[in-house]
């Protein structure tokens, strides 16, 4: 067990004397306290995410996702409203197994994510016309090597004066993999996972621990701009790589950017619980999505001591919101129209593995003999499921076409409002990503209908709590908090003080803990059942 020395969390983020004290049931996330809740706008660097073929609703401006003009307009439009963050998802490859593994087809016809951008690209133009905003960018541990990576991020954190967060994720899709694997099919996900922590623990080197802090000196006199017995090779060797360093760019402004990860499984959480300051989770219902963020928390203070306040939740949602329920409902029928239900079911068997391309429009998918199938299609529908209500294949393209795997909140501003808080309350999440069914008109809505209640309710100030500060610094609410926190597991990656030769000694140590910390049983059969 940890040593009773050290300061423990418990799940309010209190201060416990030993990790016995944590032996105990996590206390339920619900608070009667407000949150000032983490608001982003979710888009990614393609016509269409979420939906499916909406780019061709009237005024819809998706396609024009390759002009600079898109992506700096949304940001003015972010930073004017308040908004945390622009958080952009990304995929490395096409949906390829609807109607057979390998066929593309559908899906670029319908543009489902695909074709699409380097996600990187825009964030410096978005930055140069904002101050506040910060940027959450998804790069995939198989996209490039993690020395090169390295260099990506921290130029981003550079030109964004500490703006950027990095989402960790490990990619879903084979067509992914076999691009850039070397025609290898995507490894099974306990393996991606070890490949992951691998990868993050190299970029917490690079960044954190070959230059120190104070390297850099500028001295025009002896004509001394970094200190080399300040700058160190990290010599890392590993299962997957071997990466001798030292890191390309010096200390950027954050360090290493805001960490955020997305995936539920348990080798997911348990990476989340390890590095995440911000867990990006989605689920059908509060009850479901509570359970693991409660996990998510259980792990990270048990395991590595973390202190539950610096632990972030963001939900996946989309809105629409009109002055009725019906006109609400009007307006998703209107979505329809402009829709493409072939390629919402070509994004489903990329998300899920199913392809219902098998079944006929007159069988009712909620009783179909595959039990995967059933549960996709209730999960999926969650909306307008009723038990004993058939849905047919239509009727499922129809509603994901329009929704895609966002949980669907819809009705007036008072209904929207009322689900938007039940979520935070019952579930214990800190914000939502908002994804838009139509570009910039969902945005729109959200700031005409939305933000005003929020902040009128108590749940959205609007206002960044360090003007021009770091991503960081307002993700915590806190001026000078740029690096990470003290009791994240990545800290001491950061070399701030004494010699290469006892900075690297007591890097090893720390790297000892931590593959301890790893292996705790914490006595729970909570962890594996996700």
């Amino acid at each position: 067990m940890m040593s009773s020395t050290k300061t423990q969390f418990n799940h309010e983020g209190l201060k416990n004397k030993s990790i016995e004290d944590n032996d105990h049931d996590i206390p339920s996330t619900i608070s009667s306290k407000r949150k000032d809740l983490i608001i982003n706008f979710f888009i990614q660097g393609c016509v269409t995410s979420q939906p499916s073929g909406l780019w061709s609703f009237p005024g819809d401006q998706s396609r024009n996702y390759k002009k600079l003009s898109f992506w700096t307009d949304l940001a003015k439009k972010a930073e004017a409203n308040g908004i945390n963050g622009i958080f952009i998802a990304d995929v490395l490859g096409p949906y390829d197994q609807y109607k057979g593994p390998g066929n593309f087809e559908t899906g670029v016809k319908a543009a489902t994510q695909h074709p699409g951008i380097d996600p990187s690209i825009p964030i410096s133009a978005m930055a140069s016309v904002t101050k506040n905003v910060g940027f959450g960018i998804t790069f995939s541990t198989i996209s490039e090597h993690p020395y090169l990576f390295a260099r990506r991020l921290s130029s981003l954190d550079h030109f964004t004066n500490g703006r950027v967060g990095w989402n960790i994720v490990s990619s879903y899709l084979n067509s992914a993999s076999l691009n850039l694997l070397n025609g290898v099919q995507l490894p099974e996900k306990t393996k991606r996972y070890e490949k992951t922590e691998e990868y993050v623990q190299i970029i917490n080197e690079l960044l954190l621990s070959s230059f120190r802090t104070d390297s850099i000196l500028i001295d025009e006199k002896t004509k001394t701009y970094a200190d080399p017995k300040l700058v160190r090779k990290i010599d890392y060797e590993g299962e997957f790589y071997t990466v001798p360093g030292p890191a390309y760019t010096e200390p950027s402004p954050q360090g290493i950017p805001v960490l955020f990860q997305a995936g539920q499984s348990p080798s997911g959480i348990e990476l989340a619980a390890k590095h995440a300051e911000v867990a990006f989770m989605n689920e059908s219902e509060p009850k479901r999505l509570k359970v693991n963020v409660d996990k998510y928390k259980e792990i990270a203070i048990k395991r590595y001591n973390r202190n539950p306040k610096h632990l972030k939740v963001i939900f996946l949602a989309m809105v629409i919101v009109a002055e009725t329920e019906e006109k609400a409902w009007e307006k998703f029928e209107y979505y329809s129209k402009f829709a493409d239900p072939e390629g919402a079911l070509s994004l489903v068997s990329g998300w899920t593995g199913a392809d219902f391309s098998i079944y006929d429009d007159e069988i009712d998918l909620t009783t179909v003999d595959n039990q995967q199938h059933r549960e996709i299609v209730k999960g999926f529908c969650k909306k307008i499921y009723r038990e004993g209500i058939p849905i047919n294949k239509s009727q499922f393209a129809k509603f994901v076409s329009v929704k895609g795997s966002t949980n669907l909140i819809i009705g007036s501003v008072e209904d929207v409002i009322e689900e938007l808080i039940t979520w935070v309350d019952e579930s214990g999440i800190d914000g939502f990503n908002f994804a838009p069914v139509t570009i910039p008109g969902s945005y729109d809505d959200l700031i005409e209908y939305v933000l005003p209640q929020l902040k009128k309710r108590g749940y959205f100030s609007g206002n960044y709590k360090v003007p021009n500060g770091t991503f960081r610094e307002n993700l915590y609410g806190n001026k000078g908090q740029s690096f990470l926190p003290e009791d994240h597991p990545d800290f001491k990656y950061r070399w701030s003080s004494g010699s290469s030769e006892k900075f690297a000694s007591k890097l090893a140590q720390h790297r000892e803990h931590l593959r301890k910390r790893a292996k705790i049983d914490l006595n729970s059969n909570s962890i594996d059942d996700v």
